[in-house]
């Protein structure tokens, strides 16, 4: 009898992952959540997101034949799939790694010195500890949410007049993170985790809109550090991901490559965001969908890429003093490399500055044999972006 998987409001791309590897599924679907289409199996219909008590207690009627486990990939689904698995007693990562990973404080003192020299941090609960934390800690330096995501709410403080006009604002609502910021470059690492270890998929290299939000607006993967940056890199990995307590699927972990080595910006125990999962399939055929369950139910996965090649992602800003042109979104999706385009302005309307992840304009996904090829594809969607229709 095949092992079955509860997916909770998956991408196509997850229930083909499952279907691939001949597991029985159950798909459920939280009110507004996309529709991936045909399920070759049984489909509920449960709030699991406010209410993941409630699904467990329509799977314990299910009575489901074992060995099942509960599999989300999105930051909600991840946490509801841990809660789901340890109260069912079903194999899969437990919340306490997640919590871990999502309170960035509680990583930073689970993993210590384990990843190299600590990044000066601090907790704040008032603006008068964070005033306190930013004259300690010393300028430049970060302020976020501790539990942020998207990089909403990422703030850098470069001297007095910064942090005078960010203690002039409101009270705090939720503990926030004061760090010292980190000269370098920064890529993100996406992993594989199984009881046996972890393996590194891909370096991630990323472009954002700098200070003072650090928005996200493009990855390219993989890339190549070199063998001796590469092992620390690796290193830092493995000592953050062991320290969560995390064994069971994919990875996203931030570092900053410094003059002094890599350093820990913060860990995701989940694919990372921007279609980077994507990009892995693309460019090295690593499908971590499928990888996360195989490893779970204990069964082979690969030792390396399928393929070698390049993917990227590039997110596309309109002027924010015109409206946004019409685009031929289809035109340019069919265009050499690409294989994706999204927007998500609202064309004849102005679009919103970019401080956060939810607020960027569109987007491109391509790939190519090399990073020059991947890069002439990329250039010429944008540009397809920026002329409109």
């Amino acid at each position: 009898m095949p092992e079955t998987v509860v997916l909770l409001n998956p991408r196509d791309l997850v229930v083909d992952a499952a279907r691939r590897l001949g597991l029985a599924v159950v798909v459920v679907l939280a009110p507004g959540g996309a529709d991936p289409g045909p399920v070759p199996g049984l489909l509920l219909r449960s709030p699991w997101t406010t209410d993941p008590a409630g699904l467990v207690a329509r799977l314990r009627e299910l009575d489901l034949p074992g060995p099942v486990s509960c599999f989300g990939f999105g930051e909600a689904g991840c946490s509801a799939a841990a809660v789901v698995n340890e109260r069912m007693g079903w194999p899969g990562t437990r919340p306490g790694a997640l919590e871990t990973f999502r309170d960035k404080a509680k990583l930073r003192a689970a993993v210590g010195d384990r990843a190299g020299v600590p990044v000066a941090h601090a907790v704040c609960d008032t603006l008068a500890e964070l005033g306190r934390a930013i004259t300690r800690i010393g300028f430049p330096c970060i302020v976020k949410p501790a539990d942020g995501t998207g990089s909403a709410g990422v703030t850098r403080l470069d001297g007095p007049a910064d942090a005078t006009a960010r203690l002039a604002g409101p009270e705090l609502e939720r503990p926030h993170l004061v760090e010292e910021f980190l000269r370098g470059t920064e890529y993100s690492v996406e992993a594989m985790s199984s009881p046996r270890g972890h393996r590194i998929l891909a370096v991630t290299e990323k472009a954002t809109t700098g200070a003072p939000h650090f928005v996200e607006t493009g990855h390219t993967l993989p890339v190549d550090l070199g063998a001796g940056p590469a092992a620390a890199v690796a290193d830092v990995v493995a000592a953050t991901l062991d320290a969560a307590g995390y064994h069971y699927g994919v990875s996203h972990t931030e570092v900053m490559l410094t003059d002094a080595g890599p350093r820990l910006i913060e860990s995701h125990g989940r694919p990372g965001g921007d279609r980077i999962s994507d990009m892995l399939r693309l460019a090295l055929g690593e499908d971590v969908f499928a990888q996360t369950m195989a490893v779970v139910f204990d069964r082979p996965t690969p030792d390396g890429p399928a393929r070698r090649r390049v993917a990227g992602i590039r997110y596309v800003t309109f002027p924010g003093d015109a409206p946004v042109p019409g685009v031929d979104v289809a035109a340019v999706a069919t265009l050499p490399g690409v294989v994706e385009a999204h927007l998500s302005a609202t064309p004849g309307a102005r679009p919103p500055a970019v401080r956060r992840s939810r607020d960027r304009h569109g987007f491109v996904v391509a790939v190519g044999d090399t990073r020059e090829e991947l890069e002439t594809h990329l250039a010429h969607a944008v540009a397809a972006f920026t002329r409109g229709s």
